[in-house]
C-alpha cells in the first residue's frame, strides 16, 4: 500500500511540474466565432469575457435570456467584437442543433465551439424519490450527454472548413465517483468521457482537421458552488480550481489543442491514483463526506444536509429545473 500512495504522489508532483501555468489570458486571433453553451453563468460567464478581451466574435446559449442579456453587455463592454444570445432548451435533443445555425447566420462561420452546459442533480439517489423517475433520469441525460453529441454533429462540418476546435466540458466525477451524492451527474458525465474521446480518436483516425479536448475538471469554487457548499469544511485552497483558471484552460485550449485539459491538476491526479490504486476508496469517501457528529456511515444526516443544499441552490435559481422534475426550466 505504500508504494501505491508514493507512487501517487510523485505522479502528482511530476503533473504540478509540467502543467502550464494559465497565469495570462491566451492569445486567439481577433475574430475567432466562438459558441458557448452554457453561458449564462459559471465557467461559461467567465470564458465569455476572457474571450471578449481578445476581439472575439461570440455566441452565447442557456435556458435564461434574462441572465444571458447580463452576459452579452457585460461581454461588449470587455472587448468583443459582436455577441449573439440564443435562449435554447438543451433537454430538447433534435432542436439544440439551432444554436449551430444561429451562429452561422450570424457569422457565417464557427471556429470553436465549447459545449459547457450541464444539469447538476444532487442528492443520494436512494432517498430522492424524483430522481429516480425515469423522465428525470432522461431529461438529465438528455441535457449532460445527447444535446453534446447533436450540436457536434451540427458543427463538424464547419468545424471542418474552419480547421475548428471542439471543447467539452467534463469532470473528475466522469472519472472517479468522489461523492456519492452526485450519481446522475457521474454517470452522465462517464458518458460523455467515452462518445468524445472515442470522436476524437476517430477523428485523427480519419486525418479530420478538427481536433477534441476532453475537460476533466474538479470542483471549481464559481459563486454559485460557493453559496451552496459555504458551510461544508471543503479545504478549497488545496483541493478547488478557480472559475477564471479554468476559463483560462478552455481559452487556451483552442490554440493547443490537448486531448485532456485537467484542472486543478494537483488534486484531480491525485483523486484518480487513489480510485485505481487504493482497494478501500470508497470506504474512505463515505468517511471524508461523513457530516461531523454524525452516527455510523452517516447517510441519514448526508441526506438532510443536501436537502439543505437543494433549498439554497432554488433560492440563487442554480440548476432550477433540475433538482426536481417538476419544476420549471429557466
Amino acid at each position: 500500500m505504500k508504494k501505491y500512495v508514493l507512487s501517487a504522489v510523485a505522479v502528482c508532483l511530476l503533473s504540478v511540474l509540467v502543467y502550464k501555468n494559465f497565469s495570462a489570458i491566451p492569445d486567439i486571433p481577433p475574430g475567432t466565432v466562438i459558441l458557448i453553451c452554457g453561458a449564462s453563468s459559471g465557467i461559461g460567464e467567465e470564458l465569455a469575457y476572457q474571450a471578449a478581451e481578445k476581439g472575439a466574435n461570440l455566441v452565447l446559449a442557456a435556458r435564461s435570456e434574462d441572465k444571458l442579456l447580463k452576459v452579452q453587455e457585460q461581454a461588449l463592454k470587455r472587448g468583443a467584437r459582436e455577441v449573439e444570445i440564443v435562449r435554447a432548451d438543451f433537454s430538447d435533443v433534435a432542436g439544440s442543433g439551432v444554436v449551430v445555425e444561429k451562429t452561422l447566420e450570424k457569422f457565417g462561420k464557427l471556429d470553436y465551439l465549447v459545449l459547457n452546459h450541464a444539469g447538476l442533480p444532487f442528492g443520494p439517489f436512494l432517498a430522492a424519490e424524483h430522481m429516480q423517475e425515469p423522465a428525470f433520469i432522461q431529461k438529465i441525460m438528455k441535457v449532460n450527454f445527447l444535446s453534446h453529441i447533436e450540436i457536434a454533429l451540427k458543427a463538424l462540418p464547419h468545424l471542418e472548413e474552419s480547421l475548428g476546435h471542439i471543447y467539452v466540458t467534463s469532470s473528475t466525477f466522469g472519472e472517479v465517483p468522489i461523492n456519492y451524492a452526485m450519481s446522475l451527474y457521474c454517470s452522465s458525465k462517464h458518458a460523455l468521457n467515452g462518445f468524445f474521446y472515442s470522436l476524437q480518436q476517430e477523428l485523427i483516425a480519419k486525418q479530420s482537421p478538427v481536433s477534441v479536448t476532453v475537460g476533466a475538471l474538479g470542483l471549481i469554487w464559481t459563486p454559485d458552488i460557493a453559496s451552496v457548499f459555504e458551510n461544508d469544511p471543503i479545504p478549497k485552497d488545496i483541493i478547488a480550481g478557480s472559475i477564471e483558471g479554468a476559463a483560462r484552460g478552455m481559452l487556451d485550449s483552442y490554440t493547443t489543442r490537448p486531448k485532456t485539459l485537467t484542472y486543478p491538476v494537483f488534486a484531480n491526479v491525485f483523486m484518480r491514483m487513489l480510485w485505481y490504486f487504493n482497494p478501500w476508496f470508497q470506504e474512505m469517501i463515505i468517511s471524508q463526506n461523513k457530516p461531523p457528529g454524525s452516527h455510523g456511515n452517516g447517510y441519514e444526516a448526508t441526506v438532510a444536509g443536501w436537502k439543505e443544499k437543494t433549498e439554497k441552490a432554488n433560492k440563487r435559481r442554480f440548476m432550477q429545473g433540475y433538482q426536481k422534475s417538476d419544476q420549471p426550466s429557466a
